[in-house]
């Protein structure tokens, strides 16, 4: 593929992953204050820390689709189709196998997963059902993962993430008709397993029709195959441990200490940086099976180095400036936005939403430097923040408790955020030596663009924290969105006038006009310095 074929198939893949991920973001958005409304929030803490439990069991694999993707990737640039579908069948196999060994862990000890869960007698009677039942259904997908990280791995992403819009559409169906007709937590699980089997049903079907050479057998295990998995999957893995434990930390401790409602309160403060993330993150998705085929693609070590560097950096330049987009409103608004999304007032969660709002940007910076060192064959650098940031955790969690002279949770999750920044500051760093970007350079491309909607969130955030004050969920909605369209448009026009480079401002705006193009049958010239 050319350079300006892969690029293209790269502008793509993140425009929809993009798209799908703001159709999921708006979905998630009207879900936890309707569930909120009919099951309360200890059930709703039960719910968000079940999720908190598969995570953990999805450690076992989790260094598999990693492996599936780069290899893949790396394969198919080789064209030894051969050695993928080893891959993927012995992946399978392994998966399976683990998978099923996880279930009947759970199944067995159950009464100290409840222990831990301090689940509340009124509760007891459902937890055990929707709890095992949630994590058959995770199992499942993670052991048929092969299809969805198969085409991500060639490079099919829009597929992927076509097939990932209609499950998680029918999941949300189902939950409002199932949690609205009185099902509550069952119903939650009922929607959850519907969309699972849709999504790896989907998934199946593309990846044998999309990826030709695709053959799937128990007889192509191969040893050397698995010894692939386990060995940079591991390295994967245990990374990825770290990580799972560092994004639940404060809901793992809280729970015990404090109990189901302090989960529940951290989980909502959280949920919309959260599920933000999901839009930058958006890049990393396309960027691991990128950097693999062009590592796997390029024979010059030099050559090799220089196209990472650039990757790296523009990569990283563009996921901060669509992450400074939505937590510039976050964090300067989270008052009128908790007021408007839940319709109810929870002390401290405005604090903590502000917290996490700058925790999770300064946090995705760190993911085009690990996901591109992943894919170059690097995976183990990760641990250059995984285990500053536990190491973090020793010092900010105890001078929480400290301060406040009892566990709280404020200090819970301050002391967390703290721990992320100074973690993710630390190997920012450590990326840009590795590959050869220096301070000043990765500061003015990407660090500033990137918290320069601050500045514009901070012109509409006094008028909409005065004018929501003492209106109902209606009227803070009404505030927000106005709110909302006022930054944008101010968003844009800073961006494009200050913050674009030439050749950005031109590619964008030319993106633009082929889609108005497209869709009029007219050329409409946005730009006039391009057409002069």
């Amino acid at each position: 593929m050319s350079k300006d074929g892969a690029e293209r198939r790269l502008s793509i893949n993140i425009a929809a992953d993009i798209g799908a991920r703001i159709g999921y973001l708006a979905t998630r958005f009207f879900i936890p204050p309707f569930v909120l409304q009919h099951v309360g929030l200890e059930a709703y803490g039960l719910w968000a820390t079940i999720f908190i439990l598969i995570s953990y069991l999805g450690i076992s694999t989790f260094g598999v689709s990693n492996v599936y993707i780069k290899f893949v990737a790396e394969y198919g640039a080789r064209r030894e189709h051969d050695r993928a579908n080893a891959l993927l069948s012995t992946g399978l196999i392994f998966a399976s196998t683990v998978c099923a060994a996880l279930f009947v862990g759970v199944w067995l000890l159950w009464p100290e997963i409840a222990r831990w869960l301090n689940v509340s007698p009124g509760l007891a009677g459902d937890a055990r059902i929707i709890v095992i039942s949630v994590v058959a259904v995770f199992l499942l997908t993670t052991a048929l993962s092969a299809f969805k990280d198969a085409l991500i791995g060639v490079q099919r992403i829009a597929q992927v993430q076509g097939i990932w819009v209609i499950s998680y559409l029918i999941e949300t169906v189902l939950i409002f008709s199932l949690v609205g007709m009185g099902y509550g937590l069952r119903g939650l699980a009922i929607a959850y397993l519907v969309r699972t089997l849709v999504e790896i049903a989907l998934s199946a079907l593309l990846a044998y029709k999309a990826i030709e050479w695709l053959k799937l057998s128990p007889r192509r295990f191969s040893r050397a195959s698995l010894k692939t998995l386990l060995s940079f999957g591991g390295t994967v893995q245990l990374a990825g441990m770290l990580g799972i434990v560092l994004n639940s930390i404060e809901r793992v401790v809280a729970a015990p200490l404090i109990g189901l409602q302090a989960t529940g309160l951290l989980d909502i403060s959280n949920k919309l940086p959260g599920m933000a993330a999901s839009v930058p993150s958006a890049f990393l998705t396309s960027f691991l099976p990128a950097a693999s085929h062009m590592h796997g693609g390029l024979e010059d070590e030099s050559t090799k180095k220089s196209a990472a560097r650039d990757f790296y950096v523009r990569g990283a330049r563009h996921m901060n400036l669509a992450s400074g987009y939505l937590y510039g409103l976050l964090a300067t608004l989270p008052g009128p936005i908790l007021a408007a999304w839940v319709g109810q007032h929870y002390p401290g969660a405005a604090l903590l939403m502000f917290c996490y709002s700058i925790s999770w940007q300064i946090h995705l910076l760190t993911g085009p430097g690990t996901t591109i060192l992943k894919g170059i064959g690097l995976p183990g650098k990760e641990f250059y923040y995984a285990i500053p940031n536990i190491l973090a955790l020793f010092i900010t969690l105890p001078a929480a408790r400290m301060i406040a002279g009892e566990w709280t949770v404020l200090g819970i999750g301050i002391g967390v955020a703290s721990a992320t920044v100074m973690s993710a500051i630390f190997f920012i760093a450590y990326a840009n030596h590795l590959l050869g970007v220096r301070a000043g350079e990765f500061v003015r491309r990407v660090v500033l663009p990137g918290f320069a909607p601050h500045l514009a969130a901070l012109v509409v955030a006094y008028p909409a924290w005065m004018l929501s004050s003492g209106l109902g969920r209606w009227g803070a909605m009404g505030v927000v969105v106005a709110a909302g369209a006022v930054y944008t448009a101010l968003f844009t026009g800073v961006l494009l006038r200050f913050l674009f480079t030439r050749e950005e401002r031109r590619s964008v705006l030319g993106l633009i006009e082929r889609r108005i193009a497209q869709a009029t049958g007219r050329r409409i010239a946005l730009n006039p310095a391009a057409e002069a």
